[in-house]
Formats: structure tokens, sequence, C-alpha cells
């Protein structure tokens, strides 16, 4: 038998009755495909930190505002100011997200200035292609893709 007593003082729980126990039933997982979704009402100082190569970072979390699948928020949707080459353009994962919701023009290379535009975006609605991913950070294994998932 387990050994609580070094817990100290616990307060007593309601008895419960399995047999009659009402199961927790939530919202299934979006299937992969395109979503029109809506950006945070805003974006507090815990929404943003830097990558482990020191640039700005930022949790954005889009919600579902459409479909069978409407109020249902996509989380663990980290972006990185991290710039990398596509097509011979300096792109990053920010300046993805920032045209999604049709920001155009300029945007400064510094964290503020970034932090700023992100900001900006506060409640606008934009379309997302969402797929699922595991990450299980104990082992380090990762599952892409809806087909990758097992049917059960």
């Amino acid at each position: 038998m387990a050994d609580i007593s070094a817990l100290g003082n616990i307060n007593a729980a309601e008895p419960l009755d399995l047999d009659i126990y009402k199961d927790a039933v939530g919202p299934t997982l979006p299937p992969a495909g395109r979503y029109l979704v809506k950006a945070p009402e805003t974006f507090p100082a815990e929404a943003f930190g830097k990558t482990k190569a020191d640039y700005l970072s930022v949790q954005v979390d889009p919600k579902i505002v459409s479909g069978a699948h409407e109020g249902y928020t996509i989380r663990f949707t980290k972006l990185s100011a991290k710039p990398f080459k596509r097509g011979g353009v300096t792109v990053s994962q920010i300046g993805d997200y920032l045209r999604a919701v049709g920001r155009t023009g300029k945007v400064g290379s510094d964290a503020q200035s970034i932090a700023d535009a992100i900001e900006q975006t506060a409640n606008q609605l934009y379309t997302v292609d969402v797929d699922w991913r595991v990450y299980e950070k104990a082992t380090g294994y990762v599952l892409e893709g809806m087909r990758s998932f097992p049917s059960d």
C-alpha cells in the first residue's frame, strides 16, 4: 500500500460511485485540413520568450471560428523569429504568421519591433493548414501527420 503520510493534512474527497460515473466528453481533435482561425485577444508577456538560439519566440494559439470544430484552440502554436532561407529569400516562422494575417510592409529586425507587430494581430482572422504532431519530451519520440496515427 502507498505510504502518503509524508504529504501531511489532506482533505477528504467525496465518495465515487464508478458504476454511475459520468465520463468526460470533450471536443475531438480537428482532422488535418484548412481552418479559419482567430488570433488571441491579447498577447501577454508570458506569450513571448526566446529560442535556444536566442531569437524571439511567441505562442499564438489560434482558435477555430467556424465549422464543426468551432471554439477549439490549437494549442502549443509556438513561432520563432529565427531566420532561414526559402527560395533565396530570408524568412521566419513569425514572418509566415504575419503574412497569414495579411500584414505587409517592413518589420524591424529588433525583438521589440517584431513583438509589436505580433501584438497588432490580436483578434485578426486568418486561414491555417492544420495537421497533427505528437512530441514526447522524455524520450524525444515524434509522430507527425494525422495519417501516421494509429486508427485506434
